[in-house]
């Protein structure tokens, strides 16, 4: 099973219930440690493990020594799981 890493903010994260979609192109990483480290660098406090429903592309500008990144489609709300929030539960 192919996941990708998708950190984003709790404002984003809400959205994303409310509208049941992650609209693409949906970023990720192909490991939580590279998205761990995107997120210090972001600034952002979610990171939803993400099952693509579509192919996936590697970006070239978006890796970091731990760990590559790729984009793909659209992903609905049930193929993402969240692995790390800091702070409040982004969904409630």
């Amino acid at each position: 099973m192919v996941y990708l890493y998708h950190v984003t903010t709790p404002k984003k994260a809400k959205r994303y219930k409310q509208t049941g979609k992650i609209k693409g192109p949906v970023r990720g990483f192909d490991n939580l440690m590279g998205a761990m480290a995107w997120a210090i660098k972001a600034g952002r406090k979610v990171i939803y493990q993400v099952t693509p429903v579509s192919p996936v592309y590697l970006l070239p500008d978006h890796h970091n020594k731990w760990g590559r990144a790729y984009w793909t489609g659209e992903v609905p709300v049930e193929n993402i799981k969240c692995i790390f929030s800091a702070g409040d539960d982004p969904w409630d």
